[in-house]
């Protein structure tokens, strides 16, 4: 367990916290400067962070952030965090933490502060708990009582909540309660269209005794979406859809794309701004819960994107060539930049497959195609007509880059297996599925 070493001066430190004072460059988010199209500044804040921050303010702890920088888009992010206190604009952080310690009527004794370069060691010295992230300056390591293993912006803020939290005997309660208020906080709609060219009514093709569609259903559920709903263009796929109890919708069959389809149901549900939906397609029966969930829970945490969708670390050159996997570049705040079925980036030698390796500090990155969409932004590409470069790809997520929607890009380790294309790939999810069948006939019986 990450906190098994935590020494007794820490633990008992840890369990008289009150108050978590974060800075934000370099510790809530990355520390680079990014500028919209407008000349507004952007930070990127990572989801696992907005989560640890939840978790603790749930639990009755106080957040507050003090920070040199002051800005709109800074302001507008502490909101959706639900964070209250804030001292923007600061430049002295001693001065300000003293100043919010008493306005919030907390003992600087049960103030922890995460800081991660010189400018913060006077607050860190005042606070009770000093903390810094995994890339802070050496000096500010040195006078920290727990150093992050994460990076700022990357996770280290989430650690620090669960530090606390594990410290007070309250972390695995903490989260349990967490989740059930995450359930229902996104949407799932699966479009689903008779007609293939391969496999003609794939989504009711029979994979481990039923339709792959209710495979699919079964994984939208487990997610914890608030609803899942089958968009679909032909009264079968209709009809056992409505006999499994899931939701569905009859639309157009003219439509070029599931995300028109989409489109369609936005249209006739009146989806608000404020809604997150995840189009996950009806020919992936393998597809995780919580891929389903990490995308909703990306966009959420993310409200400049417009959409979110996964990738995954490539690990070979072979993998980097192939066609059929798309790959994806992205900024230094995680939002892509291109998808394309060409080997992004290129790396010299790959010409000759059989010399080349992946050098040791690349990641290229395999996308995993699902997204969440906020609803506007789906209206904004499903309104415009297919553009050049997504023609040329066959990869409908250009056309949003080309209209300016910013998409994130989170990171996992997780590679879901390939979709259903063909009757081959019905033979072998089918006896992926039976195998966990068995398996967990056999887990059942043992306990």
């Amino acid at each position: 367990m990450m906190f098994e070493g935590l020494g007794d001066r820490i633990r008992e430190k840890a369990r008289q916290v009150r108050l978590l004072a974060l800075d934000v460059d370099g510790v809530l988010t990355e520390g680079g400067l990014l500028y919209g199209p407008e000349g507004e500044s952007l930070k990127s804040f990572h989801v696992r962070d907005g989560l640890g921050i939840r978790l603790l303010q749930q639990e009755g702890y106080k957040v507050a952030i003090v920070s040199a920088r002051a800005s709109e888009a800074l302001r507008q992010r502490l909101r959706d965090l639900g964070i209250e206190h804030a001292v923007q604009g600061a430049t002295n952080k001693l001065v300000a933490l003293t100043e919010l310690v008493a306005r919030l009527g907390v003992e600087p004794a049960h103030c922890a502060f995460v800081g991660d370069d010189v400018v913060d060691l006077p607050a860190m010295r005042a606070a009770g708990l000093p903390l810094s992230v995994a890339d802070a300056h050496p000096m500010v390591q040195r006078e920290s009582l727990y150093v992050t293993k994460a990076r700022g912006g990357r996770g280290a803020v989430r650690e620090v909540a669960e530090l606390l939290l594990h410290a007070a005997g309250r972390l695995e309660a903490a989260s349990e309660r967490l989740l059930r208020q995450k359930a229902g906080h996104f949407d799932v709609i699966i479009p689903a269209r008779w007609a293939s060219s391969r496999l003609p009514g794939k989504p009711l093709r029979d994979i481990a005794g039923k339709p792959m569609l209710l495979h699919v259903c079964d994984n939208a559920r487990l997610s914890g979406a608030r609803s899942v709903l089958v968009a679909t263009d032909d009264p079968r796929i209709e009809s056992v859809a409505r006999n499994a109890g899931v939701d569905v919708i009859l639309t157009s069959a003219d439509h070029r794309s599931g995300t028109d389809r989409i489109a369609e149901v936005i249209r006739n549900r009146r989806h608000g701004h404020g809604d997150i939906l995840v189009n996950v397609q009806g020919d992936e029966p393998l597809l995780a819960p919580d891929l389903i969930r990490g995308a909703a829970n990306s966009l959420e945490a993310h409200p400049c994107a417009g959409m979110a969708t996964l990738a995954a670390p490539i690990e070979s050159i072979e993998d980097l060539m192939n066609p059929n996997i798309v790959k994806v570049v992205s900024n230094r705040a995680g939002y892509a930049q291109y998808f394309s079925r060409a080997p992004l980036p290129f790396v010299r030698g790959m010409n000759e497959p059989a010399a080349a390796v992946l050098p040791s500090s690349a990641r290229p990155l395999r996308h995993i195609g699902i997204y969440a969409y906020r609803p506007t932004s789906l209206l904004e590409m499903a309104d415009h007509p297919p553009v050049m470069h997504e023609e040329c790809e066959s990869l409908e997520q250009l056309r949003a880059l080309w209209l300016g929607i910013p998409i994130f890009v989170e990171v996992v380790e997780q590679t879901p297996p390939h979709g259903v294309d063909t009757e081959a790939d019905l033979a072998r999810v089918g006896a992926l599925l039976e195998r966990q069948a068995r398996r967990d006939a056999v887990s059942h019986d043992e306990a």
